[in-house]
Formats: structure tokens, sequence, C-alpha cells
């Protein structure tokens, strides 16, 4: 038994497209030569008449029949990105002795199973094992598969799940424990889990198994989908199933919750499902992503794999362009919404998070369509400020929660940083310069510093949500806030490298000052508001660029530059600034 096949899917498939193609001409061509042999009559000369035609079209159709079940088998035995010869041994030589071998493989499972029912024995479960160990070197088949499924049903499936987990893991009531799924990996439930994924990425399973995903239990499920890579519709049919079933309905619902940490780490395994499930399933992605859920599950693990998932789903690059967009909006949505969980109540903060530091190194490929969103809503009249679809929906209300969120994590609020100042020298402003005798050019710097104004405005806004101590509070806006003047000081050139060091040696300088004037005003030593402590902060900006023209030989800001410069840096930052110095000194 068994056969070694080496085949090239890529151009067996091209194979089996021209054999369509032939049968289609055979198909065109015989109700005309079955009408000219009829009207020959006696006349007609040939002896077999359309019979040769009848036997190249079953030729072609048997032909490619066997190709398909081949091509099957090999992306299964050889899962791997490369083109061209795979090679393996299959078990079968065909597919009929497959079918064959799957019939009586499914009745000695059974006869096993009953038997064990009778005597509910080590010995008799053992008769079970050894019957569903034989499958083995079998899994990959996908006919084999399928007609073993069918013999077996969706009833006796689930019992043979259930009665490996009361023998072997019957402290795991909402889920396998890794050390228990491990187990079950090495033993029956793997294999079952790799033959329903043979048979289910096929195509091949009735109905009767779509309808199981939704009565089978939760830790059934979960543990098909862990313990091998089923298909990604079938991952997340489970996955939205699962989130959808009443929060209490498991039997133990105090119990911790692997079943949660299971789904998460088949989405790790399937970034491309998960990146679906985002896009196109909010409710069920929010669950995932609920702080409630994450700090009740009871699996501090399942906090790393959710991180771990995102970040194969959100990555830059991973999956389709729009698919992947739409995810982030949801992941958005659902963490910076009005009241979530995230940003305070009684589940306190998400000071060490991986979900966070993971979102916020994955981040920076959107920032600009989070800081166009800004940008518009406060400066609907600027030209080609306004975010492309989907981003025009989001409010940035929204996104001033979601980072807020992420920086509740003081390593997300680095990262953060670190990607804003990146955004912001991608931009590079200064192409242009503000006072540019142009129109073109002076609407080019105003566009490109609304966006960087819009993203330091929206890391403003959001550090009202994040619980620092006043000297990392004030350490931080005062980066926020010197993120666009650092990258508008560009567009005045600096001559040397020495002149360069000195120009930053002064950003840091101007940077203590200004959080000494914001520390200050937390520790209640100025009888400032939070309105004139904003109006100091923006002077200083600007003095801080005046200044800089001046060691560096250029012409100073004239009054009138001076005043347009304050007021436009006023603009783009004083409310978020006002509030967030008001809800941390007030």
């Amino acid at each position: 038994m068994g056969e070694f096949v080496g085949i090239d899917p890529l151009g067996a498939d091209k194979l089996i497209q021209r054999m369509e193609a032939g049968k289609g001409v055979l198909g065109r061509a015989r109700p005309g030569l079955e009408t000219a042999i009829a009207e020959a009559g006696q006349d007609w000369a040939g002896r077999e008449g359309v019979t040769p035609m009848h036997r190249t079209w079953a030729f072609f159709d048997e032909s490619q029949q066997d190709l398909k079940w081949r091509i099957g088998i090999i992306k299964r035995m050889v899962p791997t990105q490369q083109k061209g010869m795979l090679t393996g041994t299959f078990p079968f030589t065909s597919e009929t002795e497959a079918v064959e071998a799957a019939g009586k493989d499914a009745r000695t499972i059974a006869e096993a199973l009953k038997l064990h029912d009778q005597h509910l024995s080590g010995q008799s479960w053992n008769e079970v094992e050894k019957a569903l160990s034989a499958l083995k070197g079998r899994a990959d088949d996908p006919a084999y598969a399928a007609t073993l499924l069918a013999a077996l049903g969706p009833k006796t499936f689930q019992k043979l799940f259930r009665d490996w987990m009361n023998t072997q893991a019957k402290g795991d009531r909402r889920g396998l424990a890794p050390d228990a799924l491990k187990r079950a990996g090495d033993a029956s439930p793997g294999v079952l889990a790799r033959i329903f994924a043979s048979a289910e990425s096929s195509g091949r399973l009735g109905s009767e198994w779509q309808k199981m995903v939704e009565t089978a239990p939760s830790d059934i499920l979960t543990a098909l989908v862990a313990l091998a890579p089923q298909s990604g519709t079938f991952l997340n049919r489970v996955a939205t199933n699962l989130l959808n079933r009443p929060p209490n309905s498991d039997a133990y619902p105090t119990d911790p919750n692997w079943n949660l940490y299971n789904l998460a780490k088949a989405f790790g395994g399937n970034p491309e499902a998960f990146q679906r499930l985002l896009a196109d399933h909010q409710k069920e992605a929010g669950i995932l992503l609920d702080a409630y859920t994450i700090r009740t599950a009871g699996v501090p693990a399942y906090e790393e794999a959710l991180a771990k998932a995102l970040h194969g789903a959100l990555k830059p690059g991973a999956g389709a362009d729009d698919v992947r967009e739409r995810a982030w909006l949801t992941v958005i949505d659902s963490i910076g919404s009005e009241n979530t969980l995230w940003v305070g109540g009684s589940l306190g903060t998400f000071a060490s998070s991986p979900v966070s530091r993971m979102l916020a190194q994955d981040i920076q490929p959107i920032l600009d369509k989070l800081a166009r969103g800004q940008a518009q809503r406060s400066s609907p009249e600027v030209p080609y400020l306004q975010p492309r679809a989907p981003w025009d929906k989001l409010d940035p209300a929204v996104s001033a929660g979601f980072m807020g969120a992420l920086m509740q994590d003081p390593a997300a609020a680095d990262t953060l940083m670190k990607a804003g100042q990146a955004y912001m020298k991608e931009l590079d402003i200064g192409r242009f310069h503000p006072f540019d005798p142009s129109n073109y050019g002076q609407e080019a710097h105003v566009n490109l510093a609304e966006r960087t104004g819009a993203l330091a405005n929206l890391l403003l806004a959001g550090s009202t949500y994040a619980e620092w101590s006043d000297d990392e509070y004030a350490e931080r806006i005062a980066g926020f806030m010197l993120m666009p003047v650092d990258y508008a000081d560009q567009y005045f050139p600096v001559a040397s490298k020495i002149v360069s060091t000195g120009k930053a040696k002064g950003l840091d300088g101007v940077k203590d000052e200004m959080k000494k004037i914001i520390t200050d005003y937390f520790d209640k030593k100025t009888p400032a508001t939070a309105r004139s402590v904003a109006s100091t902060l923006v002077n200083q900006q600007v003095e801080w660029l005046n200044l800089s023209l001046r060691e560096h030989g250029q012409r100073p800001l004239t009054t009138s530059e001076q005043d347009l410069m304050r007021d436009a840096m006023a603009g783009r930052l004083s409310d978020a600034l006002i509030d967030a110095l008001e809800r941390r000194g007030g």
C-alpha cells in the first residue's frame, strides 16, 4: 500500500484547466455530430459513432478528479510556499482505495467505541485509541477523511473528543489547558482534528457538520481549532458562534477560560482569518478585545496570545491593505470608544499590557489616517486634509481614547512617541517654508503642519487618560508639544554638524523649561491657569524658532510672522493642551 508521488500543483492545476477546455469542445461538438449521424442514416461510414468522443470526455473527467485528489493530498502533506515539484508517499494509490479503507476504519472505530461503552474501563478505551492511532498516516487524504467522518457522523465524532477529555483532562472544564492540549495532540483528538481539517478545507463535508458548530460544546470546538490548522472560514465560524454564546453558558463560568486562550492561539496561527474577523465581525472582535474579557478570563497568557494574533493581522504589509485597514478600525473603535474599560473604571489601568505594546509597535502606517481625521476636524477649511474612506467615518475622539488606552503602558507610550517622530520626519515639513512667496508653497506647508500638529493634538488628548506621575506627565507633554517644532525647524538650514548638535542641545533646553512650567503648575507653585500655561508653552515654541534662526545666522521672524506662527501653533494644539493640563492639574 502506498505510492511515492511527485507533482507540481501549479502545473497540475493548469493541466486540469486545459482538460476542462477540452471537455467544453467535446461537449459543444457532440450534439452536432449526433445530429449529422442521425441524418446520414445508413450512409454513415463510421462504426462507433460518438463513443470515442464519450471515452475522451470521460478520460478527461477522471484524470481531473485524480489530479485534484493528488493535489489536495500533496498540499496537506507538504505545507510550503515554494513553487515547483513537491514529493511525498501517499497512503493510497487511488481515491477509490482511500474511500474503501475509510469505511473499514470507521467500522473498526465504531466497534471499539461500542465495546468501551459497555465496559468503561481503561483497557476498553485503549482499544479505541488503538483503532484511532491507525489513522495517523492517512489524515492528509481529503477523500479518506471525508468518508471516515461521514461514516462516524458528528455525534460520534464529538463523543470521541468528550470521552478522551473525561478520562485524560478531567480538571479542564472550560477548554484544554496547554499541558492537556499537548497530550491531546499526541493522542486521538489530534488525529481527529487533522482528519477534520483535511475533509473540511477540501469542501467535502455535508451540512450536518456545519450545524455542529452551533451545537457542539465550546471546549470541543476550541480543541478542534487548536489541535490542527483549520480553514480560515471554519475558524471564523467557530469564533463568531462561541463569542455570541451567553457569558455564563459554561457550566463552570468562574474557572480559567482556556477556550478564549485556545481561540486566540488558533488565530495566531492563521493571521489572515483573524484579520477578516476583525474587519467583518466587529461585535465578536470587540468581545475578544474587551478589557473585562481580558482581565476576567483567569488566564494571564490570554493577553499575550491575543497580542501576538493582533500583530499577525495588523503588522505592516499583512494581508490585503483594505482588509487590514478595516481591521485596524475595529480595534480602534473597540478600545477607544466612550466608556471603554480600557481607559479607566473598576478594572484599573493597563499599565503592563502586551496588547498595548504590540499595537503601538504596528501603528505607524496608520498614523497619517488618524492625523488627517483630527486635522480635518480642527481645520475643515484647509484643502487636502480629508481622510479617505473608510477612515473618514472614524471619530477623532475615539482615536484620542485609543491613544490614551495604549499610553497607560509607559513602554507603549514611548513607542507611540517614536512612531510619531518617525511619521513627522517622513512628512518632511521642511520641504516648504511657511512664508514662501508662492501660494503653493504656503499651502503645502500649512497642509503638512496641520497634520503634524494634529498628531501631537491626538497624543495630548490621549495623555489625559494615562496614569503617569506628575514628572512623567510633564516630560511627555513637553515632548508632544515639541514634536511639530522639532521638524518645523528643518526648514531653517543648519550649516554644520557642530551647529546641528547645538540645535539639539537647545531643543533639550527648551524642553526642560517647558517641563518646569508644567510641573510648577501641577505643584500649585504658580497662580497660572491651564489656559495661561498653554499660552506660555506656545510662546516658548515660537521663541525657540526665533532663537534658532539667530544662532544659525538666518533672518529672524518679524513681529507679524511671529504672530502668525503663534496663532497657527495655538490653533493646532491649545484645546488639547488646555484640556490635558486642566484634567491633570485641576
